[in-house]
């Protein structure tokens, strides 16, 4: 089974809600729909979602304010602004406060539906990113500890043959901390 992403619309305008979430929903998009601030922030805190689509003037709560609470709980969540009263300075401040785009109503649904589709692909590859550099070190990890483990002695050497690492059995085997090894050339043990 495929993941399906979740989408949360809030809007104080209700038409402008649905029209979205049935337009989404088509898309295989699950979504849910919030008319304000207050119950926005009640569904942030009970679910997670992928995208935010969010409305800048809203009766009880701005669309900023929302922007800080899903700042300041550190939601992996992305937001895309839609609002009627586009500005220069409005633009710029989302953009600050970590808007992932921004879209002037009335917009072209394709218009929107490219967007959406380009952030939750960014949503995506970061968490492809993380799921990968958590393998890696994982993987990084384990070889450490075996190259640790070992009981003979490994080591590297740079181009003029003086070490750049060795394990902690030349301790055992030697007598030498590896640190009063490293950069000296390999003859000073042979």
């Amino acid at each position: 089974m495929s993941y399906v992403p979740k989408i949360l619309i809030i809007d104080d305008e209700p038409r402008m809600c649905d029209s979205l979430r049935v337009l989404l929903s088509t898309y295989g998009y699950e979504t849910q729909t919030s008319y304000n601030g207050k119950e926005a922030i009640e569904c942030l805190a009970r679910d997670r979602f992928d995208l935010v689509l969010l409305d800048i003037v809203m009766p009880d709560m701005s669309g900023h304010q929302i922007m800080d609470y899903i700042n300041s709980q550190s939601f992996e969540t992305l937001v895309i602004i839609m609002t009627g009263h586009a500005s220069v300075d409005s633009a710029v401040e989302s953009l600050r406060r970590g808007a992932y785009d921004y879209l002037r109503k009335p917009f072209d649904f394709e218009q929107l539906e490219r967007r959406v589709k380009n952030a939750l692909n960014q949503n995506k590859l970061k968490r492809e990113y993380e799921l990968i550099n958590g393998k890696l070190e994982l993987t990084e990890k384990r070889y450490q500890y075996l190259i640790n483990a070992s009981p003979d002695i490994i080591f590297t050497l740079n181009q003029e043959g003086k070490f750049t690492f060795l394990n902690g059995a030349v301790k055992s085997l030697l007598g030498y901390e590896s640190g009063q090894l490293v950069g000296n050339h390999y003859t000073s043990i042979v």
